[in-house]
């Protein structure tokens, strides 16, 4: 059986070109794999862009392709971002009065072994706030403070980030990367037909527009919703989500800063609005705003209208981008000699920045378990498909949790939510578990879901969920104990206050100080 010598992606934009550098990179390091990389990309195709917003493991991703956390900053108009700040999620507002709490990536501490959840659940439970009684972090990020120093270095941090990104800009830092340094190939042409192996079913080539005929011995399908390969050619069924998560339509803006001087958030900001959902994405240059609603609730002039709302006069003169979002995953992410990565293999909300991430895991671990011949396929194809299964249904389960736990009934969106017949039974029966006994490691068995105890512990107690803990769980805890414990929290965040630099500074002095 011939080696496979050359893998084709088809598609650009972020999962492309990020997609083509992992694995280009993963070969460039053996000198047994002789594999060349090629990206096919229409030149007609515009960025969607709908999330700006990358997950912490974007910094191994990086580091492993090989840029500088410096110079990824300055290209891409990049800033930190340590968490994501839910605004009227529990609530609708109240005249001015809004509520909120943090999905931080800092982990509730552990000091000195004792589980300040459990404490906090003991004795705290009817104070809001949990994100602040278990890390120091939210109070950095009501400051607008950066998650390090100028002296800390690339990559490392004082408090745990990801980031927020230029989705353009990316795509270009990329694509300039991927061909000088990692020998990836670079072809603009637009995909007419795709050819298959009459015996087997495998894709052989793809027939562009202009004649050519441009062949390979696997395929990656990064060509968007449009599923070029995996959906429209090998037919993968696509696992509709629509009855669980509702949203559909995203409207977005680019809203400039009022001044140079106006502080940049270190965190996405998450507002509930009738409907739907808006982010608020700070980068160097503007912010990323947009309104993530469901079509079957409202309509898209009354969406428009809530947007301007939200974003206020600026928005006057600013023109929105229109985009439709189908949610849900495909059955099978890798069929034959073609896998889909990004948004041809599924896409949900990006209300927690899970579509750069996904990119990343489908890109990596095609790169780790890549075969070597056409024979290896089936089995590995199988286990990766199993994974992605169950990573998709996870994160529907886990974006479903923001929805379901609200307490908001002043629209028809909001009480639907909360239905037990749009609520997973996984999910369910876990929310059941989590009344009486709060979660824990074993309660997330899989080492590839996505969000594990400490996303769920924000959400969950963010939320306002109620455990009532049994006996057995309550053995051990001292309120002396706990309340020492929350005073050295709060304590800690009062020492980063001082300790951290505003995050627009940073931003600026890192940038000027990068030729």
């Amino acid at each position: 059986m011939a080696h496979i010598e050359n893998i084709m992606v088809v598609g650009g934009g972020t999962s492309g070109w990020l997609t083509a550098a992992i694995l280009a990179r993963k070969f460039h390091q053996n000198p047994n794999r002789n594999i060349q990389v090629t990206l096919l990309e229409s030149s007609d195709i515009p960025t969607i862009g709908v999330g700006e917003g990358t997950f912490p493991t974007m910094l191994n991703t990086l580091q492993y392709i090989g840029i500088e956390e410096s110079e990824f900053l300055k290209s891409c108009q990049a800033t930190f971002k340590q968490g994501i700040k839910f605004v009227d999620w529990l609530k609708p507002p109240s005249g001015d009065q809004h509520s909120h709490y943090y999905h931080l990536f800092n982990p509730p501490v552990l000091a000195n072994g004792v589980d300040v959840t459990r404490e906090w659940l003991a004795y705290e439970k009817d104070k809001p706030g949990y994100s602040y009684a278990v890390s120091p972090q939210a109070y950095i990020c009501d400051q607008n403070l950066a998650p390090k120093r100028v002296d800390t270095g690339d990559y490392r941090w004082k408090t745990k980030y990801a980031y927020h990104l230029d989705a353009g800009k990316f795509v270009e830092l990329l694509k300039r990367f991927a061909t000088e340094n990692l020998n990836v190939k670079h072809v603009i042409a637009t995909v007419g037909q795709v050819e298959q192996e009459p015996e087997t079913g495998n894709i052989s080539a793809v027939v562009c527009e202009q004649g050519i005929r441009r062949e390979a011995d696997f395929f990656v399908d990064c060509t968007g919703f449009a599923s070029l390969l995996i959906g429209k050619t090998l037919d993968s069924p696509f696992v509709d989500k629509s009855d669980v998560l509702f949203v559909d339509k995203a409207i977005a803006m680019q809203v400039p800063y009022l001044d140079e001087k106006q502080a940049i958030a270190s965190h996405t900001i998450s507002t509930a609005h009738e409907a739907g959902w808006s982010w608020d994405i700070g980068l160097k240059n503007r912010r990323g705003i947009g309104y993530v609603y469901a079509s079957n609730y409202t309509s898209g002039e009354r969406a428009e209208q809530v947007l301007r709302n939200y974003v206020g006069s600026q928005a006057d003169n600013l023109d929105v981008k229109k985009i439709s979002m189908r949610v849900g995953y495909r059955e099978e992410c890798w069929r034959n000699n073609c896998v889909a990565i990004g948004f041809s293999g599924g896409f949900v909300e990006p209300l927690e920045a899970t579509a750069i991430s996904m990119v990343e895991t489908g890109a990596t671990l095609l790169a780790d378990q890549f075969p070597e011949d056409e024979n290896a396929i089936p089995a590995i194809a199988t286990k990766y498909n199993q994974i992605f299964k169950l990573r998709w249904e996870k994160i529907v389960e886990f974006i479903k949790l923001h929805y379901c736990l609200s307490q908001r009934t002043d629209s028809q969106f909001w009480i639907d939510n909360v239905k037990s017949t749009s609520i997973p039974k996984a999910l369910l029966e876990k929310i059941n578990l989590w009344r009486y006994f709060p979660p824990v490691e074993n309660d997330f068995a899989s080492r590839f879901e996505m969000f594990t105890l400490a996303s769920y512990q924000y959400i969950l107690y963010g939320m306002e969920f109620k455990t009532e803990l049994q006996s057995a769980y309550l053995s051990g805890t001292r309120k002396e104990v706990a309340e020492m414990v929350f005073s050295k929290i709060h304590e800690q965040g009062s020492v980063a206050l001082k300790d951290l630099p505003d995050h627009r500074e940073l931003i600026e002095t890192l940038n000027s100080s990068i030729r």
